[in-house]
């Protein structure tokens, strides 16, 4: 899986969004899988408290999923052939709408909000990769918060802002499971299969793990780590979760910190370089994450065992 935010989009997100709606708003975060997109990541913002209804948006098979980080004072979409939604919505409440109704929108109230943009396609590919049936729609009553989408809009906020360079992985898993909730739990989605144990075949555990520690200060992506095992980035992530109990960045993150030990012991170079070495992009993401994985920052522990 790999991201892309500077491509013009093709679709209803990013920029082609911000400007139907009138407000302030490009495309963060694109992810693929099998270098098809899955989810495009717009963030919108607007100031004024009216504006008016949108023109039709065209219809294309796709879902728009709007997650609400503030308060909005009224929210209206009309969808056509359909009854008119409207009422207020607080913070943390999702909108999901079909892309082919050809939907109409008016917002009253300063706005802040995250699109979710995902293809038909990519959950019709979703859930024919684990055998389910196919998706027909996505639903969620307007007025109800998720807080699942809520914890992950806050992560990934902050990742694509301080953290997608250095830690490609990461970002790539919250894509992948951001994807699997909206098929599961908005789609209905049920595994034929998951009632099976399904974890890495044990020369796949193997190659995952010699290419993570191969490739220490590469942008190491899922996908590629998958491919390398013959599988699809989220069914290797899954079956890398079940074979080892932690997920694909955070195994690779572990073996960095232990890389990084390394070199603090036996060498004598600064820890900006280390983090370099360790593929930690720089050494305020390196200390970050040591401190959070070992308790003391690098610079403390590393004293520490240089004055025993």
């Amino acid at each position: 899986m790999r991201h892309d935010s500077q491509v013009e989009s093709d679709g209803f997100y990013g920029r082609r969004l911000s400007q139907h709606l009138g407000m302030d708003g490009d495309c963060l975060l694109r992810v693929k899988r099998e270098g098809q997109l899955a989810v495009a990541v717009t963030r919108l913002s607007c100031s004024h408290f009216i504006r008016e209804r949108s023109a039709p948006i065209p219809s294309e098979p796709a879902f728009s999923i709007l997650h609400q980080l503030g308060d909005l004072e009224k929210h209206s979409c009309w969808l056509a052939g359909q009854a008119r939604y409207s009422g207020a919505f607080a913070a943390g409440t999702v909108s999901v709408i079909d892309l082919r109704d050809n939907p109409q929108c008016e917002f009253r109230g300063p706005f802040d909000a995250v699109q979710y943009y995902v293809p038909r396609n990519a959950l019709d590919d979703f859930a024919h990769e684990h055998r389910a049936k196919p998706i027909s729609t996505l639903r969620w009553s307007r007025d109800e918060r998720d807080p699942y989408v809520s914890t992950l809009s806050s992560v990934l906020l902050s990742a694509v802002e301080q953290e997608t360079t250095t830690n490609q992985l990461f970002v790539d898993q919250i894509g992948l499971s951001l994807l699997a909730h909206f098929a599961q739990t908005y789609g209905g989605m049920r595994p034929r299969d998951s009632g099976r144990s399904g974890g890495l075949a044990p020369w796949q555990e193997r190659r995952a793990k010699e290419i993570m520690r191969a490739r220490l200060n590469s942008q190491l992506t899922i996908a590629d780590v998958a491919a390398e095992c013959k599988l699809s980035a989220s069914h290797f992530a899954r079956s890398f979760r079940r074979s080892t109990g932690v997920a694909p960045h955070e195994f690779l993150s572990g073996l960095r910190v232990d890389e990084a030990k390394h070199l603090m012991l036996t060498t004598k170079l600064p820890l900006a370089d280390i983090a370099l070495i360790c593929g930690f992009g720089d050494q305020s993401y390196f200390t970050r994450v040591f401190t959070r994985s070992v308790g003391a920052s690098p610079g403390v522990w590393r004293r520490a065992r240089s004055e025993g």
